[in-house]
């Protein structure tokens, strides 16, 4: 994905944690790219599933290539609330279609 413009918000601050190949995370590996792009995927907030509740999610300022890394997210399109709601404590579960990928640990919402 290209990035979005500077001017749009990234209201969720925490830790993303991507699952190895081994673990049935993406066969790359964490994302790599040559660019400050942001990442764009699919993710759902459990108790929902990924046949449930999933929705674009986008991160920003994460270390790429790095399986642990500070980032900022974001919803796509849907707002934060209901099944799809996002609060400090709150593990969003980022997939690749709906397949797990990764883990972001959300710590602070503003």
């Amino acid at each position: 994905m290209a990035k979005l413009p500077d001017d749009v918000p990234f209201p969720f601050h925490g830790r993303v944690v991507w699952l190895t190949p081994e673990q049935g995370g993406r066969t790359t590996g964490p994302p790599r790219a040559d660019s400050d792009d942001d990442y764009a995927a699919n993710a759902f907030v459990p108790p929902r599933t990924a046949d449930s509740g999933l929705a674009s999610f986008v991160l920003r300022d994460l270390e790429r290539g790095a399986l642990v890394s500070p980032a900022k997210g974001r919803w796509l399109v849907v707002e934060n609330s209901g099944a799809h709601r996002i609060q400090p404590g709150t593990v969003v579960v980022i997939t690749e279609g709906p397949k797990p990928v990764g883990y972001f640990h959300v710590e602070e919402v503003g």
